[in-house]
């Protein structure tokens, strides 16, 4: 089976076929599903005590559109948003029946056929072929892109368009910021700027998209939790945001002490970076040789690699080869090539595809599709 997209969340894995059929797995309740044995009860922890409280865990990819193609789909921290062939944007609830696929609703308010959707915690934002971009959701910090006070969560639930931006090439979704690319290569920014991942030298939230200064044609953006990269046409990177655990890197100017950056930073990696994602306080990129390298958080198996010390430096993922795309998730990593999908890190509900008795997966391991 071949796979146009993959997508890592919270505690959720999304892949799309080239025929359009999505699948889920990780943090998925399956209606009416027989337990083997030794699961949890329901597929759910139900102990307050321990971390991801209610957390399901479905290690077999479920397809959550049956008979009803998506063009593109991403995984969410509430949902998978998701652009059906028909051109209408879908929220699909983590609950999936064999049968009929996952329960989801129509995007009301929104224009049909969006280029690419994408999802902070609790923002969603939609990208059309015009440049133009739509948000909806809780505008908490700012992240929605509407004008008021960003310190104000105020509840947009209705879509609208996000003003002051030019015409935009695509966007990155953080925790509660976003990185849009626009047209000419230029990279704005705008939603929470606690630890400066705005990059924009100020540590302020604003509701206001702003352009960032980089020294050179951008291609590429990426976000993570709190923390950004820019990645222009020679495979060279700019990170900014928090780095108290190395996750923007190695700086070129040797400033790899710092808690975080302001402003972007021209970060070593010795190879041309072709594709990244960014998670929960790490990073992770393929090269243009189709290589994998994780910095960073490495507490989940983030890193790829047994124990959980962090590193400024990118570290290769040496089991895998000829990968054309990357996927971070808060803290479980996907990895795309010929092979199929390729899974790592936090698996205490199975995003890895792995029995969650093994809470963490630490190297790369195939995802079984039915």
């Amino acid at each position: 089976m071949k796979f146009s997209q993959i997508s890592a969340g919270r505690d959720r894995s999304v892949a799309l076929s080239t025929h359009g059929t999505a699948y889920g797995w990780g943090g998925i309740k399956l209606l009416g599903a027989t337990l083997p044995p030794g699961y949890p009860g329901e597929l759910c922890t139900t102990n307050a005590t321990e971390i991801g409280h209610n957390r399901y865990a479905q290690t077999v990819p479920q397809v959550l559109n049956p008979g009803h193609p998506f063009s593109s789909a991403v995984d969410g921290y509430a949902d998978v948003l998701a652009v059906a062939v028909s051109g209408q944007v879908v929220s699909c609830r983590p609950v999936v029946s064999q049968t009929g696929g996952a329960m989801h609703s129509k995007v009301v308010g929104l224009p049909t056929s969006p280029m690419q959707v994408a999802s902070t915690e609790s923002g969603a934002f939609a990208l059309y072929a015009d440049g133009t971009v739509w948000s909806w959701g809780l505008s908490a910090s700012g992240q929605l892109g509407r004008l008021g006070d960003a310190s104000v969560t105020v509840d947009f639930t209705a879509p609208a368009l996000v003003n002051g931006l030019p015409p935009m090439k695509t966007l990155a979704a953080g925790h509660a910021h976003v990185v849009g690319l626009d047209i000419n290569g230029k990279v704005w920014t705008w939603g929470a700027n606690g630890a400066g991942q705005l990059g924009n030298g100020q540590l302020a939230s604003t509701t206001i998209p702003g352009k960032i200064k980089l020294p050179a044609r951008i291609v590429k953006v990426a976000a993570g939790d709190t923390h950004s990269f820019a990645i222009d046409g020679l495979g060279r990177v700019w990170g900014w945001g928090s780095n108290h655990l190395g996750q923007v890197g190695h700086t070129l100017d040797e400033k790899r002490a710092a808690k975080y950056f302001t402003t972007p930073q021209r970060i070593k990696t010795g190879f041309a970076v072709a594709h990244m994602d960014a998670g929960m306080f790490y990073s992770v990129a393929s090269s243009t040789q189709g290589d994998v390298f994780a910095w960073g958080w490495n507490a989940m198996g983030q890193l790829g690699r047994d124990g959980v010390d962090f590193s400024v430096q990118p570290l290769q993922i040496k089991k895998l080869r000829n990968v054309s795309r990357v996927a971070a998730g808060l803290g479980h990593v996907l990895a795309l090539n010929d092979a199929g999908v390729s899974a790592w890190g936090d698996n205490r509900s199975s995003a890895c595809g792995v029995f969650p008795s093994i809470s963490v997966q630490v190297q790369p391991h195939p995802v079984y599709f039915a």
